[in-house]
Order: C-alpha cells, then sequence, then structure tokens
C-alpha cells in the first residue's frame, strides 16, 4: 500500500482518509444521488401537500384521492432512496474500516517487537478497535450528508428563481450561509480542543482497564484494586468535565439553529408576500424551506464528528507513521542467506536502549558465534545477556558496530526473511487462546499431528498433553498452563519452525532441574546443526554447550566449553 505521510489539520486529515479509501469509494457518488434524491423527494412531499391542504381550504379545489396517491408516491420514493443511501454508505464505510485495520496490524507487525515497548497494550488495542470503528461515522454519516447539504439548498435556490420569486431565493440563500456556514461552526475551536482530550483520555481509560484486567491477580493479592480505582476515577472525572464543554456548546448551537430557523421561515412568508405570492404558494415555499433544515443540520453534525474522527485518525497515525528501529534494505542492498545455519559474528557492537543513550548495555563486544554452534550465554541480571539475543535476532540495531551473518550486515536482509530464518523463544511466552494444535502450528502452519507429537515429545510434554480431554485440539491460555508448560510448548513451537538461528532467552528458567536436563539433551539433537544461542542464569546447563560467553558490565568473555554427550 502507498505510504501516507502524517497529516496535520483536520482538512489535510480529511484528505488522507478520502485518498485511503479511493479504492472502494466509487459507491459514495450513488449514496450521494440517494440522498440528495431522498431530500427532494421529501421537501415535494411537504411542499405539495401543504400547497394542497391550504388550496383546498382557501378555494375547496383539488381532489382528496389524487392528493393522497401523490403524498403515498412520493414517500414512496424517499423511502427507497433513504435505504440505498445508507446501504451504500455503509458498504464503503465497512470495507474501508476492514482495509484501515488490516493496514494498522501490518504497520504494528512491521514496528514490532519495539513498539510493544513503548506503548501499552490497551493503548494498541484502542486504537485498532474504537479509534478506527469511529471512521465509520465519517463515511457513513458525515461525508453524504454534507455533500449534500450543499446540493438540496442550490436546488430549491434555483426551484424559486425559476418560479418568479428572486427576492424570496435572495432570503433563503442568507438563512442557508447562516445556518450552513456560521451556526455549526460557532465555538468549534474550543469543542475541537476538548474533544481531542477526549479521545486521548478514553485510550487512557482503554490501557488501564485492559492492564488492570491483565493483573487482576496481582492487584487484588497486593490490594492495589483502591488505588487504581481512584487513578480511573481522576481520568474520568476529568473526561466528564470536558463532555460538559462540548454538550453546553452542542445546546448553545441548538438553540441558536432553532433561533434562525424561526426567523428563516418568518423572511420567506415576508419576501414571498411582498412578491405577490398567493397562500397556497407561500405555504409550499414554508414548507419546502422547512423540508431544507434537516440537509443544513448535517453540516453542524459533520463539524462535530470531525473533530473525533480525525483525532482518532491522528491516533492511528502517530503508530501507522512510526519509523521501524529495524528498517528493511533497499533492493539493491538486499541478500538472501541461504537455510543452512549461519557463522553469527557480532562486530565493534555497542547498544543502549532508546531513551537512554547514554547508558549502554553492550559496549565494544567482538564475539564470533560458530556455525551450527550450541552456545550458551550467561551473566548476572541486567548485564546484557536478553540484549545479545535481541541483536542477533535483530530486534534492535546497535548504536555501533555491525552483526554479521555469515559476513553479510543483519540490515541487509529483508525482515521478512530475517523473521523466517530466526527463531526466539522468551522465557515468558504468549500463548493464544485456542488449541495446542494452532499454538504449535503458529511457526509451522503445514506441520501433521504426528510432527506435533515429535516436538512435544522433545520437551517432554507429549504424556501431560495426551492425559488432557482432548488431547492436542484441547482449548488452553496463559492461564490454564502453569510457567513451565507455557515455556515448553513455546520451545515446541521454536522446534517446528526450524529457523536456522535459534535464540532462547531463559527458556527454561521455571523447569525443575531434572525436567531441564531432559529438555536440553533433547533439544540439543533436535536442533543439531542450527546455531544456537541459549541464554540461561543456571551454570548446571552450560555443560552441554560448546562455547559459553559470561556477559558483566557491557563486555563479553568467551570460555571453551566441551559439551556433555547427549
Amino acid at each position: 500500500m502507498t505510504e501516507h505521510p502524517l497529516p496535520d489539520g483536520r482538512a489535510s486529515q480529511t484528505r488522507w482518509l478520502l485518498s485511503f479509501g479511493r479504492p472502494v469509494l466509487w459507491p459514495l457518488l450513488i449514496s450521494i444521488a440517494c440522498r440528495v434524491a431522498e431530500l427532494a423527494a421529501g421537501a415535494a412531499l411537504l411542499g405539495y401537500a401543504a400547497h394542497a391542504a391550504v388550496s383546498a381550504v382557501t378555494t375547496g379545489s383539488g381532489s382528496a384521492v389524487s392528493v393522497l396517491l401523490v403524498v403515498l408516491t412520493l414517500a414512496a420514493i424517499r423511502g427507497v432512496f433513504h435505504y440505498l443511501e445508507h446501504y451504500t454508505g455503509h458498504w464503503v464505510a465497512f470495507r474501508v474500516l476492514a482495509m484501515m485495520r488490516v493496514f494498522f496490524y501490518r504497520r504494528l507487525a512491521a514496528l514490532a517487537p519495539a513498539i510493544t515497548y513503548r506503548h501499552r497494550t490497551g493503548d494498541l488495542l484502542g486504537r485498532v478497535t474504537r479509534d478506527i470503528d469511529r471512521l465509520e461515522v465519517f463515511f457513513a454519516h458525515t461525508v453524504v450528508p454534507a455533500i449534500a447539504a450543499v446540493v438540496m439548498p442550490s436546488g430549491v435556490l434555483l426551484w424559486l428563481i425559476v418560479i418568479g420569486y428572486p427576492g424570496v431565493a435572495l432570503a433563503v440563500g442568507v438563512s442557508v450561509v447562516v445556518l450552513g456556514a456560521g451556526v455549526p461552526f460557532v465555538g468549534r475551536r474550543r469543542v475541537g480542543r476538548n474533544e481531542a482530550a477526549i479521545v486521548a483520555h478514553l485510550g487512557t481509560v482503554s490501557a488501564h482497564l485492559a492492564d488492570s484486567i491483565a493483573g487482576l491477580r496481582e492487584i487484588s493479592a497486593f490490594g492495589a484494586a483502591p488505588e487504581r480505582m481512584r487513578t480511573l476515577d481522576r481520568v474520568e472525572r476529568d473526561l466528564a468535565v470536558r463532555r460538559r464543554v462540548v454538550a453546553r456548546w452542542s445546546a448553545a448551537r441548538v438553540a441558536l439553529t432553532r433561533a434562525c430557523q424561526v426567523g428563516a421561515l418568518a423572511a420567506v412568508v415576508v419576501t414571498a408576500h411582498a412578491g405577490g405570492a398567493d397562500a397556497a404558494t407561500i405555504a409550499a415555499m414554508v414548507a419546502v424551506m422547512f423540508a431544507t433544515f434537516p440537509a443544513l443540520e448535517a453540516v453542524d453534525a459533520f463539524a462535530a464528528l470531525l473533530g473525533s474522527t480525525t483525532s482518532s485518525l491522528r491516533r492511528i497515525r502517530e503508530i501507522a507513521d512510526g519509523t521501524s528501529d529495524t528498517p528493511g534494505p533497499s533492493t539493491a542492498d538486499a541478500w538472501h542467506p541461504p537455510e543452512s545455519a549461519p557463522e553469527i559474528r557480532f562486530d565493534g557492537v555497542a547498544f543502549a536502549h532508546p531513551g537512554r543513550p547514554g547508558r549502554r548495555v553492550l559496549d565494544r563486544v567482538d564475539l564470533t558465534l560458530p556455525a551450527g554452534g550450541f552456545v550458551g550465554v550467561v551473566g548476572p541480571t541486567g548485564s546484557g545477556k536478553s540484549t545479545l539475543g535481541a541483536l542477533a535476532a535483530r530486534i534492535w540495531d546497535p548504536v555501533v558496530g555491525r552483526v554479521l551473518w555469515d559476513g553479510h550486515d543483519l540490515r541487509h536482509i529483508p525482515v521478512d526473511v530475517l523473521r523466517d530464518r530466526v527463531t526466539v523463544v522468551d522465557q515468558d511466552p504468549y500463548l493464544l487462546p485456542t488449541s495446542i494444535a494452532a499454538n504449535l502450528r503458529l511457526g509451522a502452519p503445514e506441520a501433521t499431528d504426528e510432527r506435533l507429537w515429535e516436538a512435544l515429545h522433545a520437551v517432554d510434554l507429549d504424556t501431560f498433553v495426551r492425559a488432557m480431554p482432548d488431547g492436542l485440539d484441547t482449548a488452553i491460555s496463559d492461564r490454564t498452563l502453569s510457567g513451565g508448560q507455557r515455556q515448553r510448548l513455546a520451545l515446541a513451537r521454536a522446534i517446528l519452525h526450524d529457523g536456522a538461528v535459534i535464540v532462547v532467552d531463559e527458556g527454561t528458567g521455571q523447569l525443575d532441574a531434572a525436567t531441564e536436563a531432559r529438555v536440553v539433551a533433547r533439544l540439543r539433537r533436535e536442533w543439531a546443526g542450527r546455531t544456537v544461542l541459549w541464554i540461561t542464569h543456571r551454570e548446571s546447563t552450560l555443560d552441554r554447550c560448546d562455547m559459553v560467553c559470561r556477559v558483566r558490565d557491557g563486555q563479553v568473555i568467551v570460555e571453551e566449553s566441551t559439551a556433555s554427550a547427549c
């Protein structure tokens, strides 16, 4: 998809949104036509009925049956066009929402995993759900009525001129300008600031609730629920204040609108009477003018909804337009590595986390991981062990130096290719709330059940799964398995992914010593011929490594090791 620069003002954001949805916007032309036809039919219905009623009273002319037939016909036409307008408008809206969600998730994937360190999960979830949902109103209930609000009054003005009442047309024109271009924008700047704050506060509430639900056990255990509630209450109180500001201005505009509408109707009556119109014609003009008001009120709705829509769009674009911490190479520089296990070399590597450039976690590291080697990494907490693995997997890029894959800079390997060739197992793996088989196949969608059982056996989990009610089809989640079971399931998933480079970061930290020894021995056989970086805090697993790296104070010291027989 074409990259879209981050817009600034509402006008530029609106143009961006229309540009984004351009592939599916053509039905909006039908929706606009139907909206105008619906409004015209409504105006004709009221105008004809008013003219017929006054004529019947003043002159006694007209057939009740013919009037009824015309009114019913116009009402039916209006109903058909109303349905078509809403159908086509929502067709566009829902397709744009689908496109936006796919676009947003692709950008999240491109920015992962670094994006998850800078934004709370609840905040990201709020952007991909509530903020994107708010865009539906723009296409289904805002754009079409706003355009029709220009076309419909123009048609009324033309009708008045054609039937010979230019004075009435002038009065209507002035009323249209006041009601369509003046009143809707009263207090709009202040309202816009508060609407932007409301959208941001809703994001905070969403993130706070998501965090509170995810950590409910810990919050309850430590008695922290009252403080979490007080924090939420403070945000909600500020939300209420800002909503009251928006509501007061909205009520003021409604009152001003009604006053201007009464004035507009009075102006029509006075100018029409001065122009020599009879009572029936005046009644028709008043009715048509009255039917024009809903079209003009759509401008106020457009102005009101545009603020929240553009605020939500900005929150979406704040993430989607972010720069990746690990950008892909240019086409000319791209290098696709072979599938064989590579030599990984750290060449003068230094790294500091974003936002803390003065504190280097690793500094001037020169290290070579042999192709097909099982390399252990050990060191105290915070020494930089995990950072070494993250750099090998290119979760981060070094601030100084290079990480090389068979002599080629990792930055020259396309990101999607690198993700396919490198397998990472974290100490706290995430499991999808689905079946065991689906979780395992996340790394190998085509894997057979037999291959799944082999992977489970390698991590000493097959007996446990066979004892479950539905075996591989048993539904699980983070809460239904112990920490050690989740770690072993993640290791089985890594076996199935079969990357050329495997980074295991404390992947057996929650296993007892005996189980860990069995699992490590089997993993050595499974990963023979793969370059493995085994990050641990347990010395007991290092005797199975070909090489041991000790990390301390940003430095790496290499020790040779004679791996035990497996």
